[in-house]
């Protein structure tokens, strides 16, 4: 699974705790239902920073915490 498809199931995973649907955050996020979903399967960019406007929708936040040269191992 690459770092992006991870991303997405973790805002897909958000919205469903929540109990949010991605009509709603959209409405509330100023976006088209469309376009966010568009988001989530991939079909257009998840930027970080939509990731994390959905995730604080949802009451959560965004962390990273590695980052490795390419001659090293996770």
């Amino acid at each position: 699974m690459t770092a992006t498809q991870d991303l997405r199931l973790h805002v897909v995973s958000a919205l469903a705790i929540s109990g949010i649907s991605q009509a709603s955050a959209a409405r509330q996020l100023g976006l088209s239902s469309k376009h966010l979903n568009q988001m989530i399967t991939g079909r257009a960019v998840l930027t970080i920073d939509w990731a994390e406007r959905i995730l604080a929708l949802c009451g959560m936040r965004l962390v990273i915490g590695l980052a490795l040269t390419s001659q090293e191992e996770p």
